[in-house]
């Protein structure tokens, strides 16, 4: 049986699977490299809100501190939600209706979600799942009101990136590392805790509304529409 200290490692390994196959699939390769970049470092700094009351996973040099897992995910998963539906639709850029770049708007959005977790979770005491679940969503309305083009592209990428972590989480979490989530999970809130096939909840919201919201970055960002 494998150690408990592989279980982040081999969970991050299989979204990379997964980045590998969209990567060469996808159109746009050099930016989902440039956007994974960025995302590991966001891995790395979403432990400051998550060791609090979220898990303290063990990783490759120990337990509930910063690994080399926390950067391949954060990477994995801004590639795998933001390009999974150039990956797997025929949608090409609608260079007739480009608008400017957004690049202020995009700070300010990243500001307010960063400034969500840290005042609600850290400030307030309430559980970092509940935030994240609820700032992902609203930011993710705040985009659909703005480009209700996107809303489609948004739902198609959530919900198939919900079912590849479902199949992700039941191999690592079932037949690999079952323990994991009761040894090392902090869900015993309300709705949290609750588990289909060992998963728990919070890990679907999660990876749903992280999606829903990552998948509109580029056309939000730049001013790309697709046809």
């Amino acid at each position: 049986m494998l150690s408990d200290k592989f279980a982040y490692f081999s969970l991050s390994m299989l979204y990379m699977l997964v980045w590998a196959i969209i990567y060469l699939k996808s159109p746009w390769k050099r930016g989902m490299v440039r956007v994974g970049l960025v995302g590991g470092i966001m891995g790395i700094l979403a432990e400051y809100w998550y060791f609090r009351d979220y898990w303290r996973p063990p990783t490759l040099f120990g337990e509930g501190i910063v690994g080399i897992e926390d950067y391949i995910i954060g990477f994995a998963l801004f590639g795998v939600g933001g390009y999974i539906h150039s990956s797997f639709t025929r949608k090409k850029i609608d260079f007739e209706k480009q608008t400017g770049a957004k690049n202020r708007d995009f700070l300010f959005l990243f500001l307010i979600g960063c400034g969500s977790l840290t005042l609600f979770s850290v400030v307030l005491g309430i559980h970092s799942a509940y935030v994240t679940f609820l700032t992902f969503f609203l930011l993710s309305a705040y985009i659909w009101v703005q480009r209700p083009d996107l809303i489609r592209l948004s739902i198609i990428s959530a919900f198939a990136t919900l079912g590849i972590s479902l199949a992700i989480y039941y191999l690592n979490f079932n037949l690999l590392f079952p323990h994991f989530w009761d040894k090392y999970g902090m869900l015993d809130k309300p709705v949290l805790g609750y588990k289909l096939l060992n998963i728990p909840l919070s890990e679907m919201l999660w990876h749903l509304t992280w999606a829903m919201l990552c998948s509109m970055f580029r056309g939000y960002r730049n001013g790309v529409y697709y046809k």
